[in-house]
């Protein structure tokens, strides 16, 4: 019996893009009883839609296991497809989302996608140009959604170029001015450690690199999180402790690389340190948080992206100005 996983049978969405949407239904099918020989004159002659590989079925029509082209061409006249085929095999149900045959796609090095009903009866296959289309279409969908840019409909489809400006406006500006009015957070933690800016002025100058390293393993962690949360339902203990982990390691070996730099260029040890291990901080902390926040959004019912950059860049930025300053303030006061 052959062994198929059947890709997220939960995961559905819209009439349009789902992978009946996208299905050839002309594929070259077999049965497994069928000899190389009979399926090469069966195919001489035919066009198909999708023509990358013989789907191979059993008499009621149920997918069974997939032969490649080549590999139909080099067996045996009489070789029998249950032999030459791969019963280790993955399909899609045709009212699954693009994303997941996006992915099926990308696991599993498929070049064609099979398709198939609620009883697992072949339908046919995705061919290669559509999913270059899914996979494109998902990247600009993932580059859109982490900008805090929400889909709309029909709006969505003409694209944010093409789209009118009122429209524009109304899906960035608001996480945007969200965005804007918490920075005020980060202005009144600055505000806060004066006194510590007073009594060493260099402590000034390493503000703007650790926001930006917090920004940037942050918005690593958020696209990890938009592509995973979105394809499937894990535990967030296990990620969350992953990516602390991850998130760790990025910021000890990112403070032990500035780390004698800081101390030969300002000849202050304590003010290096103070960096280091500021750095290694926002590290975590934008690790994790990257992580948390699109999570929470998926909780609450909301988009797991949506907005998930413009927040968490601000969250990252209060935090590691707080983690920095009490370093500072606990190493050089």
């Amino acid at each position: 019996m052959a062994a198929m996983e059947t890709f997220w049978p939960g995961l559905q969405t819209r009439p349009h893009e789902t992978a009946r949407a996208h299905m050839a239904g002309g594929v070259p099918r077999a049965e497994t009883g069928d000899s190389a020989a009979a399926v090469l004159d069966d195919l001489r002659g035919r066009h198909f839609e999708c023509a990358e590989a013989v789907f191979v079925t059993n008499p009621e029509g149920r997918l069974e296991g997939v032969v490649h082209i080549n590999d139909l061409l080099a067996a045996r006249p009489d070789q029998a497809m249950a032999e030459i085929m791969e019963p280790e095999h993955t399909a899609v149900h045709s009212d699954q989302d693009q994303e997941a045959v996006a992915l099926a796609a990308l696991r599993f090095g498929l070049v064609a996608v099979p398709v198939v009903d609620e009883q697992e009866r072949l339908l046919g296959a995705v061919p290669p140009q559509a999913l270059a289309r899914i996979l494109r279409r998902e990247h600009e969908e993932d580059l859109q959604r982490l900008a805090g840019i929400s889909r709309d409909g029909d709006t969505f489809a003409r694209g944010v170029l093409e789209a009118p400006l009122g429209d524009r406006l109304r899906r960035r500006l608001p996480w945007l001015v969200i965005g804007l009015l918490a920075s005020s957070l980060a202005t009144l933690v600055v505000a806060g450690f004066e006194h510590t800016l007073d009594a060493n002025v260099a402590v000034a100058f390493f503000v703007p690199a650790l926001v930006y390293i917090a920004g940037a393993i942050g918005s690593q962690a958020v696209s990890v999180a938009v592509r995973g949360l979105g394809a499937r339902r894990m535990a967030i203990v296990p990620l969350l402790w992953r990516e602390l982990a991850t998130g760790s390691l990025i910021g000890l070996a990112l403070g032990a690389i500035v780390l004698a730099p800081i101390w030969w260029v300002f000849g202050d040890a304590w003010l290096a340190l103070a960096v280091a291990l500021a750095v290694l901080g926002a590290g975590t902390v934008s690790a994790v948080t990257g992580l948390a926040l699109p999570w929470g959004f998926q909780r609450l019912g909301f988009d797991p992206a949506l907005g998930s950059g413009p927040i968490c860049t601000i969250l990252q930025d209060v935090l590691s100005l707080l983690i920095y300053f009490a370093m500072v303030t606990w190493l050089l006061l």
